[in-house]
């Protein structure tokens, strides 16, 4: 049945991103505070806590208690959901992102699930401290499966650290597979879905349960810039003795990650076809907030997601506009056009095009949605 074959294609895309290597930049996106995973036979690493104005570091002041986290990753695998294809024919987007639903189609509140997708070192901890302290919100993230929750047999609604928690992990592959068996999405136990695994979290929808899909861009050679800063600080042991420059040359930095997790190629080369397939997820699958306008971005996904109907709005308006007035500065500027700029440039060279597409959304998406 269609239960069995979800739980079927899980199982084979989780074993297929267990065997392959982690770049620093994916273990990074597996947090709520984007910390590093324990390396066999190493003791936990540090984590810096940057000021909020610097990075968007790894926990906001409003969250006032430190999270431990899970282990996870972030590579692709393949994966078809169960879904009547004959709809479908001769769509260029990856067959997995159906079970997102299009953002033109009327949110259904009660029945469409939000997902939030956490790209890492982009103001996602900024968004989750949103939806969880000002709006009160039950969230599917990756702390719900602290306190030995991970050991619970069925799935509930758990408090932790003041808020509200399903007890699953949704940061990792193994987390995924487990809200998968408890039925996370059908249940509506949470009021949003957090994940940097766009690429496994779509296996939880199908027809009848779909994604609503939302995300915040930075623009991509400060990401970078950020991501190398950020784990340099905790003390990964890769890049103690490299320079930036050193960083953008080698292996370990991101190549274009955002485009390939949206079309299946996070290895091999990939060309403007691979951009033209990325955007059209973007266009049709996911409403764009900008890291530099959390004023505008804020105002939209309450508009989309009716969150303006929440008790909690205005009660909690002082703690969203304490978010929204803070400002985003990059800690280790680049200046651009410079020699360091250019080597990490030619790294995101595509991602950059599908920043500049998911600004041109942003500004289109306020003409559709009266914004």
């Amino acid at each position: 049945n269609s239960r069995n074959q979800q739980v079927d294609a899980m199982q084979n895309r989780q074993q297929q991103v267990q065997q392959q290597p982690q770049l620093p930049s994916q273990i990074l996106g597996k947090s709520m505070n984007d910390a590093i995973q324990q390396q066999p036979g190493q003791q936990q690493l540090p984590r810096p806590r940057p000021p909020m104005n610097e990075d968007l570091g790894d926990e906001h002041p409003l969250l006032k208690k430190s999270k431990q986290l899970s282990n996870g990753g972030d590579k692709l695998a393949d994966y078809n959901p169960v879904l009547p294809q004959s709809e479908y024919a001769n769509d260029i987007i990856p067959k997995r992102f159906h079970t997102f639903a299009d953002i033109k189609q009327p949110f259904i509140p009660g029945q469409d699930t939000p997902f939030y997708w956490h790209i890492p070192r982009a103001g996602g901890v900024v968004m989750k401290t949103l939806l969880s302290h000002c709006l009160g919100q039950t969230l599917a993230a990756e702390v719900g499966e602290l306190e030995g929750h991970d050991q619970d047999t069925e799935l509930k609604v758990v408090r932790l650290f003041d808020h509200n928690y399903t007890n699953v992990n949704v940061a990792t592959p193994e987390g995924i597979m487990r809200a998968l068996d408890k039925g996370l999405v059908p249940s509506h136990l949470a009021d949003t879905i957090v994940s940097g695994h766009v690429d496994l979290i779509t296996s939880l929808f199908n027809g009848n349960d779909r994604a609503r899909a939302f995300v915040m861009f930075r623009q991509p050679i400060d990401r970078a810039v950020s991501i190398f800063h950020f784990l340099k600080g905790t003390g990964y042991p890769p890049l103690q003795n490299m320079t930036l420059d050193d960083y953008a040359k080698s292996t370990l930095i991101e190549n274009n990650w955002m485009t390939r997790i949206l079309t299946e190629s996070m290895t091999g080369p990939i060309d403007m076809e691979t951009l033209d397939i990325a955007k059209e997820v973007l266009r049709r699958k996911f409403l764009i907030g900008l890291l530099d306008n959390k004023r505008g971005s804020f105002a939209r996904f309450d508009h989309y997601f009716k969150w303006k109907d929440s008790p909690r709005y205005e009660k909690e308006f002082g703690c969203r506009k304490q978010l929204m007035d803070e400002k985003y500065m990059a800690k280790h500027p680049l200046r651009k056009n410079s020699d360091t700029w250019k080597l990490v440039m030619e790294q995101n060279r595509f991602d950059i095009h599908l920043y500049d597409y998911a600004k041109e959304l942003f500004a289109s998406q306020s003409f559709i949605f009266g914004l």
